[in-house]
This record gives structure tokens, C-alpha cells and sequence, in this order.
């Protein structure tokens, strides 16, 4: 290698400060500076690994004597060159013997810190006195001292340390044990946060979906959530396949805001927002649980905060990460449907099993038909509609670039991701569009911090998310459900041209008119929908920091403009039908019915289904921070004022184009002393246009201490073992303005126009004013009175730490309807008013263990559990409701039903049992007669099951690292969730198809067991039977049995990764900092006793399925 110079001199001057850099980039400088060449292998210079070096105006042959012996190198001028070759055998230096102990900041031995050569792969670790002994074949260089938890320690040895014992203090990272925490509106040293926030590594966040909220369950202490499905492609909040709640859900009123506040980088946004983030642009992620932590929030956090901080710029050489995924994708479990022929054999069975004098549904020839392969397959058709209608797995991509660095004056940050997520739908031949899904996700995020002075600040975020989803115009959940849905044997998917309808179109088969809406196949053949959504989040926050002025005082003003728009395009046809009306077996000859030859048209129009949504916000905030410390006293006091407006496009009425605005003052005061006892007390003080002029603002005050314990003298003795202990607790009240979707202002009247029919022949009709709501000045926040009591530990020198709380938290104001009003007040509805209370009450717990075994091999394991439970204080009820039907001291998702006892085993268990409604006798479902009155009816319903919210969550994972290689594993369980199996959807033949489950375990005269999977087989609904089962439609309201609930509970590998780190010698070679080559599965399988679908669906058995991935990713950076 040559580094260009114009002049030899050995005497030149040089200056230099380099740390921990390859030795060629101190000799490119030095050739800079000197106007040398220098000569060398590059390769040998490869081998020396990182150095360090500081002259100060010095001559170059002195530099270079200094810094080349140590290393094995020798160097000769040669007039103007530098030749730099490796010593020969008598030039060499010995080996030099470093040798110490390695202490904490407690002189505590440290056994099992790793120490190395830098740039090289010699070294040890230490032994359980924390003694090491290192032999090195250099004179010089530098030494680093490693610790899960603890700041990297370098030394630059000498031959001259030989002589000496050294003696190490590794000192506690800060950052790597969370030591510094995010809450509202700031920082926080750890040890004086009194609230409960959960802080999470974004690396555990990481997995192969598109959809970073999938992620939260099991490893997030205090979230409660679960999968709703694995659709690609959603764009509204409604379409997300998780859902996610801080310490469960503790209002009940259908259209009340349940969701966290999520702020990113300070700014509101949006579940989906937060969907997209890639765990890569994370610098901090933190889950705020309680009131004390809360509160500065006001109005807006009931429901808990997650606060997410991006990353920021940081001054120094370029830093680019780049990665990419090959993502195979593939449901957890399909439907397991009978075949075409079990199908006819169980639909005859059937009608036989209910009147055996009937004739069957499906002849000995119609099934051998379907069993004769020689056929084509759509005369006798025999449809496996999974098979018809979607793919094994799909081939999913995930690219992301991005970069960081700066100089003094600016430091930036900047990321694009892109994400491509495909459907698993086929698409018809000759069909003329693609119908599968197709959803690519663009984000783009650039962070510029910009220092206008040495005490001003200037901090710019830009954030954009684009997508563009391409799939069919008929509902993808819907097709899914049309599988259980659709015959399998009475039309084909679509037909071959006969001759009189063989021009070029698609002949999607029915047998009648009323199949036209069955077939699956030409449901997501008939149109293709195009829909877009943008967001773009803009912010300016100026930093100016007055410590010149008032010590430890600093003021910042933000400005955020954020928007959101959506829009879709449905462009659809009028699909042809067609029944097979004759097939000659031995000519093959055809002739096909048109059912509507009239309408159908394969023409792609425009349909007038139209989308278009857009929302913007305009976000302003003022602060100020203080601190200051004097002895063994700190203080911090934080003012805050923020405002927010928002509009939304196209509103229906004049009340909602009226801005959504929100007002707030907070305050937050902390103390402490000798790092031991903390105090804080923080208020919100907000205002909101939801309400009347007397309730606008609300108050929102919370308090909290914590005591470390662990720091005080009588506890030294125990420091070896428990170096960390602190208990905390803190109460508070916390508000929640979004009391109800619609109406929007409940305090105002609702005035409706109706028409009243004239007596009079000849006069028009007239107009007549309803009152449907009367105005109520009254109607308030709701209020959450929340206290926690929190501990937290690190034990064995930081090798086992754990935080637990436990709280309480009582929901008051909950907007509700009256049901007991006199009837002589005349009023259309029910009014609504703040009656609703609720209580609920659980635990959070997160642990880890991190241990460095030698300096090849380390682990960390991490665990959660989240209990909760939340149940009804007082709310309004029907006063002819049995006491048994109340809902107070129940949960506020549990459901009511009726009590099965079995089924019927014979006619004189019928005949003496209470009379229930529909055609029911033996193999039929028993109910119990709850009151007595010999019947089943309404008032025999009484809670049963689990709440459809799970109790208990929980989740572990664990990193282990040996030498260049990494594994992780993670899995998430949940249990004490209940659910209903909805038996219309499943009811044989009534639905079209029929489940394998079913047609292996139902009621028989050979099977009378008192709970098969299904009751007696019929070919009508299974309502019919047992009308208690048609709980959508059933006369007294939504009530279901217990023979169909089912118990939620599991446990799921959610992640297994193995990823390589090539070496540093194969790095250095292709200029490269890190290469990662890494394989991925997410989802790969899940422990349960239920076996219908994946029981993390619960009763939505018919949602596109959640999905399991097989990811091949690499990264790399430089």
C-alpha cells in the first residue's frame, strides 16, 4: 500500500491522539503529516490489531521507535520512504507477563471479567479471587477489561507493568443496566424513580414481522395482549392483528378510550405508527404504568404511557448498519375440514341419525363418483377449498439501512426501511389482475441535533411511513371463513368453456342462484382494492441551557405538525355463473346453465366504494428543568406546558368539525438524599373541549417515595450478595377524557327531526322534534385512583436482578347508561352519566439473570409475569335482573350463559328434565334449571368462564453467546382467558363444511360420552335443537353455554435465532466493523390442549390465520 508524500524527513513534526484504532490508519495519518510514503504489508499490519498513540509536535522517527518495537515491527527511511517490515528473530522483543486482580467499586472481587489484547484474540478471564495472569508477545499496547453491566476498562501496558501487580476497579455502565430511565417529560437516575416504568432493550423486540407490536406480549412486564390474526397489510388501527393494553382494560363502556397513551420522541402518535418502528431505530423504549409516573400527563393517562425515544446523531466518523430478511411465511395451524367424501357420509349420517325413515342427502354413485379419479374433477366436483384457495407460505422481504455520525456543530441520525409482505390467495389464470395481497411499507426517519452554541441546542425529527397495500376487493377474513362456509361438493370452483359459453372469461360454478355468494373462489376473483396511508410527524425543539444564568436551570420549546391521510380504491366486476347441467361419462361432453348470464360483467370498474381519511395535528410544548445538588441533597423541579389541536377531513356533522383540542400545565418536583431516600410529587392540569364550560379542566395530583435500603451503612455487610435494594410507592389520580367514541359532547342535547304521518287527506306529512339525549352539564372525566407498592434487586454482583409491583386501581366516573328511569319520563334512549366504577388489582414482575462464564461464553435469560384482574364496584342494572345475572363483583369481560349438564342419553332423561326450547332429544345438550321453574329460560343464565382479557401473562427468553456465535431464544404463555366456540359458525352442513374434530368426536349411540366435541349430528342448525345455542340471535340477549366455552391457555416458542459473527481477521479483510448471517423462526410452534386453530385466536377461529416465519437475514456495518 502507498500513502502519497512529496518529502523525506525524518525530522519532520508530527501530532497525533489516536485510541483504539488499526495500526494503518495511525501510519496513513503520519504520511499525511510528514509527506513520507510508507511501505508495508497490509496484511501483516492486519495482524498487530488495534493500537493507540499520542505525539504532540514530536519528530517522526521518534514516534515510530515508540510505537513499532512493541508491535514486532522494525522501520528504515529510506530518503523520503517509510519501509516497515516485521522483526526478525533476534530484533524481537520477549513476552511480557501482566498479571492483577479486578475489583468493583466496592472492592468486591470481580471473577469472570474478560481481559484481552485489544485488536487481537488473546486473552483470559478471572478466577473467582478476580486474579488474572496474561502472557503477551509484545512489549505495548493495550489491555480491555469486559463485563456484562459494567463500563469497558482499557490500560495501555508497558514492559515495565511485568514487575507490578495491578489492581483493576470496573465501574458500573450506566447505560447497560438502565441506570438512567425515561419518564414524563425527561430523565431520571434509576435509583430515584418512585414509579413503576418498565425500561425494555429493543434488541428483545426484534422478530421477523412487519408489525413491532407483536413483540410486546410476554416480554414487556405490565402488558396484557394478544394475536387477533396474521393479515398483512393493515391500515387502520381496526385491521392490527395485536392488541395491547397497560395492566389489562378497566372500562367497560363499549367506545371508551382503552389504549395507552404512545408518544414517540414526545409526539402523540398512533398504534400503527408505533407498529412500524423498527427495533433498530430504538434507543429507549419505556412502559409507564402508575399514577406517579403518569400523572404530568393529566387527561391523557388513565390507560398507561409508552414512551419511545429514536435515535439520535453522535459526533464522530460515519456509522452505516445495514440489513436484509428473506421471510418465509405460513399459518401456525389451518383448518382441518373433512374430505368431499366424509362430507357426504356425515351429512347422510346426519339426516339418518335424526329420522332413519329419511332418504339420505348423497347416493352410493354420488360418492363413488367423487372417490373415481378418472373423472375430471369438476363433473363430480370433490373441493378442498384450502387448497383451491391459498398457497402453503409466502415469501415476505425486509430491508433497512442507516447511519449515523457528525461533527462538533452537527451530529445526525438517519434510517429507510422497507418492509414487503405478501398474501397467501391464488390468483386464477385467466384471471386479468393479481388478487393475492401485497402491502410494501416505506419509512423514513432523519434526527439532526445541531448545536448553535455551547449552551443552545437546536434538535430536528422527521419520521414518514408510507404504504401501499394491493389486494382483493372482497374481505380476506371473510374468504377465510367461506372455507367452513362453502359446499364442497355441489358446483366446482369454475368450469371449463362448453360450447356456447367459450369466449375468454372465468365460469365460476354455483348450483344455484343463492351459491353466487358461497363460492370463495370467485368472492376474491371479483375486484381488486388499492389503498394508500401516510404519516408524517415533523418536529423543531429548541435547547437552551442557562446554567451561566442559573445554575443547573434549562428551558426547551417544541413545535411537532403531524398528519395522517388514507385512501383505497375498489375496483370490482360481476362474476359469471354457471351450474353443470349435463356430462356425458363417456364423451366428456358438457353443457353449461348461466345463473346470470344477464348481470354478470367482466368488465374492471370503479366501484363507488370510495375511502378517503385525513387527520392533522399540531402539537406545542414549553419546558423548563432544574436542578441542583448541595451535600447530600438533590433536587429537580420540571414545569411543562403543552397544547394540541387536531382536525380530521370530511366531518358528517357540524359538532365534528369542531377541533379536538386538549390543554395542559404539569409539574413534577423530585428529592433526595444521600442517594438513598427519594420524594416526588407531580400534577397534571389539563383542559379538554369534550366537556362543559365547569368540568374543562381537571386536576390530577400523585406522590411517591422510594428507599434504598441497600445504601445504608448496617447493610455493607450484605453488599457480596444484595449490592441493590429498594422499595418504592407511590399514589396518585390520573384522568381519562375519552369517555365515548359517539356522541362526542355527551353534555349536549340531541335534537332529532322525525316525520309524523297526517290525518288529514291531502296535507303533507309533518315534522315532529325528539329529544334523544337531554343535555347534562355534568358528565366529567373519568378518574383513575391508582397506588403501587414497588421492589427492586440486584443480587450476587449484579448477576440476578428483579423488579416487582403490586397495585391497585380504582376506575371511577365510567360513562354508563341509566336503565332504572321512570317511564312516564318519555325519553327515546336510556341516558348516559357517569355511574360506572371499577376495580382492578395485580402484579408485574420482570427478572433477569446475566452471567459471563469465560470470556467465550455468556448468557442472559430475562422473565415476566403480569397478573390482573378487574371487576365491576358499582354500575346501573335492570331491577328485574336476577341477583345471580349482576354484574357487580364479577369481571367486567366475563360472559353469561347457560350451565350444560352433558347431553341427553336417552327419551326418559327428555321427558323428565326441564322443558328447553327447540327440537331436542337424546345426544342433544342438557341445561340446568338454574331457578327452579321447571323450563330453561333467561333468568338460568349466570356467569360462567374466564374474562375474554387473560388474567396472567407471561414470558422468557434467553442470549446465549459463545465466541462468534449467538442464540436466543423466547416464549410467551397466557392463560386465565376465556372463550366461546360460536356453534352456529361450526354447525355442520347448516355452514356448508363440516370440521375433521367434529366428524371424529360427536354423539352416537356408540359414543354417548357426556362431552363429545359435538352434540348429535343434524343437517339443520344446531340452534334448531338447542335454541340456547343461537346466542347472536337469541330473544333474551347474548348468552351462551358453558359446553362450547374453552379456556385460552398456552404456551408459544414466539422466537429460536442462531446468528454468526464473523471474526475480526475475516472483518478486517473486507473493511468491514460487523457481519451477522443469522436464520430466524418466529412463531414455530405453541403448547395447548385445544386443537380446532390456534387458541390465541380465541372465538375469531375464522381470522386469516397468525402466522409462523422462517427468516434468513443478514447484517452488516462499517
Amino acid at each position: 500500500m502507498s500513502v502519497s508524500a512529496s518529502v523525506l524527513s525524518q525530522n519532520a513534526r508530527v501530532t497525533v491522539d489516536m485510541r483504539n484504532v488499526a495500526l494503518t490508519t495511525v501510519l496513513e495519518e503520519l504520511g499525511k503529516q510528514s509527506k513520507c510514503d510508507f511501505f508495508y504489508n497490509y496484511a501483516l499490519m492486519q495482524t498487530k490489531g488495534m493500537v493507540s498513540v499520542k505525539a504532540e509536535n514530536r519528530e517522526l522517527g521518534k514516534v515510530l521507535e515508540e510505537l513499532l518495537p512493541g508491535l514486532g515491527l522494525a522501520f528504515t527511511f529510506d530518503r523520503n520512504v517509510v519501509v516497515i517490515r516485521e522483526k526478525v528473530d533476534d530484533e524481537k522483543p520477549k513476552s511480557v507477563r501482566v498479571k492483577g486482580y479486578v475489583f468493583d467499586k466496592q472492592k468486591q472481587s470481580m471473577p469472570g471479567v474478560t481481559v484481552k489484547v485489544s485488536g487481537l484474540t488473546i486473552g483470559t478471564s478471572t478466577n473467582a479471587q478476580g486474579w488474572f495472569a496474561l502472557d503477551l508477545p509484545m512489549t505495548s499496547g493495550t489491555l480491555e477489561f469486559t463485563f456484562i453491566g459494567f463500563k469497558k476498562k482499557t490500560l495501555d501496558f508497558t514492559e515495565k507493568m511485568a514487575k507490578d501487580t495491578l489492581r483493576i476497579t470496573m465501574e458500573e455502565d450506566v447505560q447497560e443496566l438502565d441506570e438512567t430511565v425515561v419518564v414524563a417529560f425527561g430523565q431520571q437516575k434509576k435509583e430515584s424513580v418512585v414509579s413503576a416504568i418498565t425500561t425494555v432493550r429493543p434488541m428483545d423486540l426484534k422478530s421477523s414481522s412487519s408489525d413491532l407490536t407483536t413483540s410486546f406480549a410476554g416480554k414487556i412486564a405490565g402488558i396484557v395482549g394478544w394475536q387477533t390474526g396474521g393479515l398483512p397489510g393493515a391500515l387502520t388501527e381496526e385491521e392490527m392483528n395485536t392488541k395491547f393494553y397497560i395492566r389489562g382494560i378497566t372500562s367497560f363502556q363499549t367506545g371508551a378510550n382503552i389504549d395507552p397513551l404512545i408518544l414517540i420522541d414526545g409526539v402523540e402518535s398512533s398504534k400503527l405508527d408505533l407498529a412500524r418502528i423498527v427495533p433498530e431505530d430504538i434507543e429507549a423504549f419505556s412502559v409507564m404504568k402508575d399514577a406517579s409516573a403518569t400523572a404530568m400527563y393529566g387527561a391523557r393517562g388513565a390507560n398507561g404511557v409508552i414512551l419511545v425515544t429514536t435515535k439520535k446523531g453522535e459526533e464522530g466518523s460515519v456509522y452505516t448498519s445495514v440489513r436484509y430478511e428473506a421471510v418465509a411465511s405460513m399459518p401456525t395451524k389451518r383448518l382441518d375440514i373433512v374430505d368431499p367424501v366424509t362430507y357426504m357420509q356425515k351429512y347422510n349420517e346426519a339426516i339418518l341419525t335424526r329420522d332413519p325413515l329419511a332418504a339420505p342427502r348423497y347416493s352410493a354413485l354420488d360418492i363413488s363418483r367423487r372417490q373415481n379419479k378418472s373423472f375430471p374433477s369438476w363433473a363430480y366436483p370433490a373441493n378442498d377449498w384450502n387448497d383451491i384457495l391459498f398457497k402453503d407460505y409466502s415469501i415476505n422481504h425486509r430491508f433497512g439501512v442507516n447511519i449515523r455520525g457528525g461533527s462538533k456543530v452537527m451530529q445526525y441520525y438517519a434510517s429507510v426501511n422497507y418492509n414487503r409482505d405478501m398474501g397467501m390467495l391464488k390468483t386464477d389464470r385467466l384471471n386479468d389482475f393479481d388478487v393475492n395481497i401485497k402491502n410494501g411499507t416505506l419509512s423514513f426517519r432523519v434526527n439532526l441535533n445541531v448545536n448553535l452554541h455551547r449552551n443552545i441546542k437546536l434538535l430536528y425529527n422527521s419520521q414518514t411511513n408510507w404504504d401501499k397495500y394491493h389486494g382483493p376487493s372482497a374481505s380476506v377474513q371473510q374468504a377465510y371463513k367461506l372455507v367452513m362456509k362453502a359446499d364442497p361438493v355441489s358446483y366446482a370452483p369454475t368450469y371449463p368453456a362448453d360450447l356456447e359459453y367459450n369466449w375468454n372469461h372465468i365460469r365460476f360454478g354455483a348450483y344455484r342462484e343463492s351459491d353466487m355468494q358461497n363460492n370463495p373462489y370467485a368472492m376474491i376473483h371479483a375486484g381488486y382494492l388499492e389503498r394508500n396511508r401516510y404519516s408524517v410527524t415533523n418536529q423543531l425543539e429548541y435547547i437552551h441551557n442557562l446554567s451561566s444564568l442559573v445554575k443547573g436551570l434549562e428551558l426547551r420549546g417544541r413545535v411537532a405538525l403531524s398528519q395522517t391521510g388514507y385512501y383505497a380504491l375498489n375496483f370490482t366486476t360481476k362474476p359469471f355463473f354457471y351450474r353443470l347441467q349435463s356430462f356425458d361419462e363417456s364423451t366428456g361432453a358438457h353443457k353449461l346453465f348461466a345463473l346470470n348470464a344477464a348481470s354478470g360483467d367482466r368488465t374492471i370498474d370503479l366501484s363507488d366504494e370510495k375511502a378517503e381519511a385525513m387527520q392533522t395535528r399540531l402539537t406545542y410544548e414549553l419546558r423548563a428543568y432544574h436542578t441542583a445538588a448541595w451535600g447530600d441533597h438533590q433536587t429537580s423541579l420540571t414545569a411543562v406546558l403543552n397544547a394540541m389541536e387536531s382536525t380530521s377531513s370530511e366531518p358528517q356533522k357540524f359538532l365534528e368539525a369542531v377541533e379536538h383540542r386538549n390543554l395542559g400545565f404539569s409539574m413534577r418536583g423530585t428529592y433526595g438524599f444521600k442517594d438513598r431516600y427519594f420524594v416526588e410529587a407531580s400534577f397534571g392540569y389539563n383542559g379538554s373541549e369534550r366537556f362543559a364550560k365547569k368540568h374543562k379542566m381537571g386536576f390530577f395530583p400523585a406522590a411517591g417515595v422510594a428507599y434504598v435500603i441497600s445504601s445504608e451503612p448496617f447493610m455493607a455487610g450484605a453488599a457480596n450478595w444484595l449490592p441493590y435494594l429498594k422499595f418504592r410507592a407511590s399514589y396518585g389520580k390520573v384522568g381519562n377524557d375519552g369517555i365515548i367514541n359517539t356522541p362526542r359532547f355527551v353534555h349536549l342535547p340531541e335534537v332529532l327531526a322525525t316525520s309524523v304521518r297526517s290525518l288529514q287527506p291531502g296535507q303533507q306529512d309533518a315534522k315532529a322534534w325528539t329529544v334523544r339525549n337531554y343535555a347534562d352539564e355534568n358528565i366529567k372525566w373519568e378518574i383513575a385512583e391508582q397506588v403501587n407498592f414497588g421492589l427492586e434487586a440486584k443480587m450476587f454482583k449484579g448477576i440476578m436482578e428483579f423488579t416487582l409491583d403490586a397495585y391497585q386501581e380504582i376506575r371511577h366516573n365510567i360513562l354508563s347508561y341509566r336503565l332504572v328511569i321512570p317511564s312516564h319520563v318519555g325519553i327515546e334512549q336510556n341516558q348516559l352519566d357517569n355511574i360506572g366504577k371499577v376495580r382492578s388489582r395485580g402484579i408485574d414482575f420482570s427478572g433477569k439473570i446475566q452471567h459471563a462464564f469465560s470470556p467465550d461464553l455468556w448468557i442472559i435469560l430475562n422473565g415476566t409475569f403480569t397478573y390482573n384482574k378487574a371487576v365491576y364496584m358499582s354500575l346501573e342494572e335492570a331491577a328485574d335482573k336476577p341477583e345471580w345475572q349482576r354484574k357487580k363483583g364479577h369481571e367486567i369481560s366475563q360472559q353469561v350463559g347457560f350451565i350444560d349438564q352433558g347431553l341427553f342419553r336417552d327419551e326418559a332423561e327428555v321427558a323428565n328434565a326441564p322443558k328447553q326450547s327447540g327440537s331436542y332429544g337424546p345426544g342433544d345438550i342438557r341445561y340446568r334449571d338454574v331457578n327452579g321453574d321447571g323450563k330453561i329460560g333467561q333468568e338460568d343464565a349466570v356467569h360462567i368462564g374466564f374474562p375474554e382479557t387473560p388474567r396472567i401473562t407471561y414470558g422468557f427468553n434467553g442470549f446465549v453467546n459463545y465466541k462468534g456465535w449467538e442464540f436466543n431464544f423466547a416464549f410467551q404463555g397466557s392463560g386465565s382467558r376465556g372463550f366461546f366456540i360460536n356453534p352456529m359458525s361450526i354447525s355442520p352442513f347448516y355452514s356448508g363444511n363440516m370440521l375433521q374434530a367434529i366428524a371424529d368426536d360427536h354423539w352416537t349411540p356408540e359414543n354417548m360420552k357426556m362431552h363429545p366435541l359435538w352434540p348429535r349430528l343434524s343437517a339443520n342448525a344446531i340452534a334448531l335443537h338447542n335454541g340456547e345455542e343461537d346466542y347472536y340471535q337469541y330473544q333474551t340477549g347474548v348468552i351462551k353455554s358453558t359446553y362450547f366455552m374453552r379456556e385460552c391457555h398456552f404456551l408459544r416458542c414466539t422466537a429460536l435465532e442462531l446468528a454468526y459473527n464473523l471474526p475480526d481477521r475475516w472483518k478486517n479483510k473486507v473493511r468491514m466493523q460487523n457481519v451477522k448471517v443469522f436464520f430466524r423462526a418466529n412463531n414455530p410452534f405453541i403448547l395447548s390442549n385445544f386443537k380446532l386453530w390456534d387458541v390465541e385466536l380465541g372465538e375469531n377461529g375464522f381470522n386469516y390465520p397468525i402466522q409462523k416465519t422462517f427468516a434468513l437475514g443478514l447484517n452488516f456495518s462499517f
